[in-house]
């Protein structure tokens, strides 16, 4: 036991000493080999065996000067030969808060007492790789999801409590397995800073989970109190700093019970994965109150933190686990939903398709009437006025009577009925069938270049005598629009049309200008007709593309596919 609060003369006495301790053992009448086990002794000291120096740890000093404290499990020999045995223990501590034996010394055979520090130290770094493997994997998790801060300070707290079990009294000093010589207060300081730490670390990890269920208030004070206690371990003389733990054991204490309720609230608002997380942290907890009284000297017991974390991140592994199978089928339902929606789209795009096709049809259609009803009732009525009226004029000029504004009434009709007839064919050319485009681009080149004054020129390399392409009609409208503002914007001298398909897999329409180009042109009005070339192009499945020319200008073309056509004879079979 350590002797802090021994009565000593009437007075208590501090952590800081010096003693020895003297114990006799009777073995029994049997020669054996027997092993001691010096464990969670702080300071330093040595150890004889009827006179003999067994072992000693760091170096015996009545002062802190003098003393140099270390931390290893010994597990001297000593024979046994039926005679007592009187062991001589001299330590003394001027660095840590107990001074003294804290842990029981055990005596075994040496099969015994090494098996059962190997079991130690096997399950001690069983949780320390374990706590690695967590750590490292959610310190991951967050990086490929940061908006997500749970998985960040979880990682953190198991690196902390990673560092706390590899220097810690409660795992054997496991740190000496790895790294034989590490000064004792560095180690002790490793210790108490990372459990520090992993107080509000910890609490963040739960109001990263449940913000509603955990005070931000009680947060800050966590950080608070952490970075004043972890400024003490690093600025104050060690044993000053360990004297001072008690208060935040008691401070833990009230954050587990707190945190433990706050968890069943949020199981019982039904929070993702809180029944999990609940029950592993109710186990580390009783296992840290456990080990912090122990550490007290208030109970006589074992350090359980490893076991109690250990199932702690077992468990949060199982919240992790059910959170990501949650997420893949809400991605599953959703992947599903938008597949529904795509097809629902796809079929409102294909209907809107048809519908622009159908509209774009009864267009072409009223087109087509109004062309006819032109060309059979206006045209036909303005022709026989002035077929008449050349007979009248003609008449009177026989007897004498013409007049100089009976002529000018004459060329005024002449003008009405080709007006009428040009306006008649620019609506739906007379000789254009739905399968016959070139005849009706070649005579709209024409009426165009006539009106305007610009030569233009129509070629054509078909690979059916009659073309039976479905789109042509689409076909002769881009080409006017094309034509027009070429005419429009472009300014040019010389415009040539052409309409190709010697492959028989491809309609291929072609309007090109010498004019200023698009770049120039782009100043001028206009937009409208492009955009609506571009809607034509698109519901007949074509590729319209406008383009400068080599040598200046614009380059128009626009691609349909095409079935295989038939020719004259073809048809005519």
């Amino acid at each position: 036991m350590a002797w802090n609060d021994v009565l000593l003369g009437g007075k208590k006495l501090g952590g800081a000493g010096y003693a020895t301790f003297r114990l006799k053992i009777l073995p029994g009448k049997v020669r054996q080999e027997l092993t001691l086990r010096l464990a969670d002794i702080n300071s330093a000291y040595r150890l004889w065996s009827n006179g003999t120096l067994l072992v000693t740890s760091g170096r015996v000093g009545a002062t802190s000067d003098r003393e140099t404290p270390a931390q290893a499990i010994q597990l001297p020999r000593l024979s046994a030969d039926g005679q007592p045995v009187e062991l001589v223990l001299q330590l003394s501590n001027h660095h840590f808060r107990e001074g003294g034996v804290v842990s029981s010394i055990t005596l075994g055979t040496p099969d015994r007492q090494e098996s059962a520090q190997l079991r130690q130290w096997g399950l001690v770094l069983f949780c320390i790789g374990s706590l690695l493997v967590m750590g490292i994997y959610h310190i991951v998790l967050f990086c490929f999801r940061r908006q997500d801060s749970a998985p960040l300070y979880f990682g953190i707290y198991c690196l902390l409590w990673m560092a706390n079990s590899l220097t810690s009294n409660s795992s054997g000093w496991v740190v000496h397995l790895f790294v034989e010589t590490i000064p004792a207060q560095l180690m002790n300081r490793i210790d108490q800073i990372c459990f520090v730490m992993s107080i509000p670390v910890g609490y963040r990890f739960f109001r990263a989970l449940y913000p509603l269920e955990f005070s931000p208030r009680l947060q800050q004070m966590t950080w608070v109190l952490a970075s004043i206690f972890t400024g003490m371990g690093l600025a104050l003389p060690f044993m000053v700093f360990t004297s001072a733990i008690p208060a935040y054991y008691a401070f833990s204490i009230f954050m587990i019970l707190y945190s433990s309720v706050k968890l069943f609230v949020a199981m019982r608002r039904k929070r993702e994965g809180a029944a999990f997380i609940l029950f592993g942290f109710c186990v580390l907890g009783l296992a840290g109150i456990n080990d912090m009284l122990y550490d007290l000297q208030l109970i006589r017991s074992l350090y359980l933190i490893h076991i109690g974390m250990f199932v702690f991140i077992l468990f949060q592994a199982f919240a992790l686990s059910l959170r990501f199978s949650k997420a893949f089928s809400s991605v599953e339902q959703l992947s599903l939903q938008l597949s529904d929606k795509n097809l629902a789209l796809e079929r409102e795009m294909a209907e809107r398709n048809r519908l622009e096709r159908e509209i774009v049809t009864v267009s072409e259609d009223e087109r087509r009437r109004i062309s006819h009803d032109l060309h059979d009732g206006l045209c036909q009525q303005l022709t026989g006025a002035r077929l008449f009226f050349s007979a009248l004029e003609r008449k009177l000029a026989g007897k004498g009577l013409q007049q100089p504004e009976l002529s000018q009434l004459s060329s005024l009709l002449e003008e009405s009925v080709n007006h009428a007839y040009d306006l008649s064919r620019g609506l739906w050319p007379v000789e254009h069938a739905p399968h016959r485009v070139s005849p009706s681009l070649d005579a709209l080149v024409r009426r165009l270049s006539e009106s305007s004054g610009i030569a233009m020129e129509f070629n054509q390399e078909r690979a059916c005598d009659c073309c039976s392409n479905s789109n042509v009609t689409q076909l002769f409208r881009i080409a006017q629009e094309a034509i027009t503002n070429a005419v429009k914007h472009a300014r040019p001298h010389r415009i040539v049309v052409g309409l190709h398909c010697a492959n028989r897999n491809a309609v291929v329409l072609t309007v090109r200008d010498d004019g200023i180009g698009r770049s120039r042109a782009a100043g001028t009005d206009g937009g409208l007709g492009m955009d609506i070339m571009a809607h034509r192009a698109r519901i007949i499945g074509g590729t319209l593309t406008v383009s400068d020319g080599d040598d200046g200008g614009t380059l128009v073309t626009c691609s349909v596919a095409c079935k295989k056509g038939l020719t004259e004879e073809d048809s005519k079979e």
